[in-house]
């Protein structure tokens, strides 16, 4: 690819006149950064009430819902949108474990939040293996056809 994009490609971050979407773009960045600061803030000491991990909880979620609506919005491919959204959401996991308390509860191997995060990481691989099969699948049928993926749907 020569970094333009075509029409209508949801494989690019390209719009049709081959600039970047910084729309999207921004509006992932600047939110999702909001929200994991607040998460992450809401769990310190100066904050005066110990919620404990309670405000990462919602911080997580809500960055991966931001992630979605915005993905789903921009794009308009479903596959795209619950991808990146599961994304956000595992990789704010990741970080969450720069916090003491999340640490703590996950070091209990019979734990709920232990076994939260081992399934996610199994739910995570299959994620990727389905989203990336399907994409390569999906490519595989435009260019034989020479025409729109939509075209198979009846298939």
């Amino acid at each position: 690819m020569n970094g333009s994009a075509v029409a209508g490609d949801v494989f690019s971050s390209r719009d049709e006149q081959g600039g970047f979407r910084t729309h999207a773009a921004l509006l992932l960045v600047v939110v999702n950064l909001a929200l994991l600061v607040a998460g992450v803030a809401s769990s310190f000491w100066f904050f005066g009430a110990n919620i404990g991990v309670a405000g990462l909880a919602v911080a997580l979620p809500a960055t991966s819902l931001c992630t979605f609506i915005v993905l789903f919005t921009d794009h308009r491919d479903i596959r795209t949108a619950v991808m990146g959204a599961f994304t956000v959401l595992y990789l704010g996991f990741v970080s969450a474990t720069f916090n003491t308390e999340f640490v703590t509860m996950m070091n209990d191997q019979n734990g709920f939040g232990r076994h939260v995060y081992d399934s996610f990481n199994t739910f995570m691989l299959v994620m990727l293996g389905f989203y990336f099969g399907g994409k390569a699948v999906e490519r595989v049928m435009t260019k034989r056809s020479g025409g729109s993926p939509k075209d198979h749907s009846a298939d």
